[in-house]
């Protein structure tokens, strides 16, 4: 994903928590899948595809995307901003231990996609998102002590007060559909082609590409991208080297994972890596907002 801008950073006193401000020049982002939470707010109306469903978020509204839940985004114009902030249940819990006491915000839900309705929402998401960015360019202790103490307060109303529920096993009532799925799903790392799908659950590659896609929302090859994407990720969060990850993964080299992480997560697999080192600081249940 070609960006204009690009940032990604961690304080070290909210471990666990993620944080990006970017501006694409591409339209879209690949499906994908977070363990934790995804906060962000954008300057154009997205289109979040969610299997068949597709949630429209205007601009300048905050979006919550549920844990697990296989997403593309898709911008109206380009360029675009966003502003975005990753972070698990037991991350918010610890970070903010008024969690389940907090008024919850109204939203409207479609698919485990959330949309903000009050406006609000948004502006002290951003403005969060500026003071605890800030003091990594000037040091500003107030700006420092400031947006954490509004992170804490706000979290309790932007994450849910009860822990998500086990992502439940696909299944879209064909059999023949879990099986491809379950393929994919299970030997991502491998070698695997569209012909040998099919031919695995005894279908036409064309047949099975199209069932697929009415079933999941996505074709066969964009979950297969998916999961080796999101594999690469835990690994790299673990302290996995990048040329490792790449190969356990599935991908062809290291300049392909590169690329797919940077279209996928907006931030260079390297930097991804060197700043999941402060996860370290929480406890086991509270590590990692994205990789979980």
């Amino acid at each position: 994903m070609d960006l204009l801008a690009s940032r990604y950073w961690r304080d070290v006193d909210l471990t666990g928590l993620q944080f990006t401000a970017n501006r694409f020049l591409h339209r879209e982002m690949r499906p994908h899948r977070h363990v934790g939470f995804t906060l962000s707010v954008s300057d154009v109306e997205l289109r979040v595809r969610t299997g068949n469903d597709v949630t429209v978020v205007p601009p300048g509204t905050l979006l919550r995307v549920a844990p697990h839940v296989w997403h593309s985004v898709q911008a109206r114009t380009v360029p675009w901003r966003e502003d975005a902030m990753y972070c698990s249940f037991d991350v918010a819990r610890c970070i903010s231990p008024t969690l389940g006491n907090a008024q919850f915000a109204r939203t409207e839900e479609n698919a485990g996609v959330s949309v903000f309705l009050d406006a609000a929402a948004a502006l002290e998401f951003l403005e969060c998102h500026r003071l605890l960015y800030a003091p990594t360019s000037t040091g500003n202790s107030e700006d420092i002590a400031a947006g954490r103490a509004l992170l804490r307060r706000r979290l309790a109303q932007w994450i849910p007060a009860q822990p998500p529920a086990a992502a439940p096993v696909p299944d879209v009532g064909d059999e023949r559909m879990n099986r491809l799925y379950e393929l994919i799903a299970s030997g991502f790392h491998q070698r695997m082609t569209l012909d040998s799908l099919a031919d695995a659950v005894g279908w036409h590659p064309v047949h099975a590409h199209r069932r697929f896609r009415a079933a999941w929302g996505f074709t066969p090859h964009e979950m297969l991208v998916g999961h080796r994407i999101e594999y690469a990720r835990d690994l790299i969060a673990g302290g996995a080297r990048v040329t490792y990850a790449a190969h356990a993964a599935g991908f062809t080299d290291q300049s392909h994972l590169h690329k797919t992480f940077l279209s996928t997560y907006a931030v260079l697999p390297g930097d991804y890596r060197r700043l999941a080192v402060l996860d370290e600081l929480q406890p086991p249940s509270a590590r990692n907002g994205i990789a979980g």
